[in-house]
């Protein structure tokens, strides 16, 4: 994970580099305009650099956090209903389907988690969306979270209706580390944070031959 981190670090770096020389032409000009001219050029230049940073930030994700698979890909079928399985599972996860994509969250809506959740201090609950590209069988993974309020808890908990993208990097991989932990789980060593969720879901994945790609869309 090391290299990983550190070729995102020398892409942030690149793109300051990038916005840096964009810069120079301004300040090379800079005694040969009025101070209101001035002003201008450098206010487009930061409304250009502020339009194109999240493109570049999204193009570096998607370049260096990928993860090929290993084995012979499993049909697009099969590799959902593995990942559907946690669902049999009295575990604190849950997958549920959403238009062409998975959705992988707590299960903050059933009681017998509700009660524990809520005394870890959550206060954003974290979505792990999966969509699929069955052409070359890639799984594409966006990091997401919304507001949650336990007011009502356990009878009801209200999330909120927007939800934002944060990616989210700490994740092992390993033999070790698949959607089975689950069944061997116990509810007191759960700390609830997206690593929990995250890791065994792409570790499954990769298990079942496909690549796994992390996006910020």
């Amino acid at each position: 994970m090391f290299k990983r981190y550190l070729y995102t670090f020398l892409g942030i770096l690149s793109l300051l580099g990038v916005y840096w020389l964009a810069l120079l032409p301004v300040l090379a000009v800079r005694t040969g305009l009025e101070a209101k001219q001035y002003v201008i050029a450098l206010i487009i230049w930061g409304v250009l650099a502020a339009v194109f940073l999240i493109p570049a930030l999204a193009a570096i994700i998607k370049s260096v956090w990928f993860f090929r698979g290993s084995g012979e890909p499993a049909v697009l079928d099969l590799l959902q209903a593995v990942l559907l399985k946690v669902n049999d599972i009295d575990a604190p996860v849950t997958v549920r389907v959403q238009g062409k994509k998975l959705v992988c969250t707590w299960r903050c809506h059933e009681p017998h988690w509700c009660e524990r959740l809520e005394k870890s201090g959550m206060r954003r609950l974290y979505e792990l969306w999966l969509r699929f590209d069955n052409s070359t069988k890639t799984v594409i993974m966006t990091d997401r979270y919304r507001s949650i309020n336990w007011d009502l808890s356990p009878v009801s908990v209200k999330t909120g209706w927007l939800s934002w993208s944060r990616p989210f990097f700490k994740v092992q991989t390993g033999e070790q580390w698949g959607m089975e932990n689950y069944e061997d789980g116990v509810p007191d060593e759960y700390t609830f944070s997206p690593n929990e969720i995250k890791s065994p879901v792409m570790n499954t994945i990769l298990k079942n031959g496909w690549n796994v790609r992390f996006s910020l869309f």
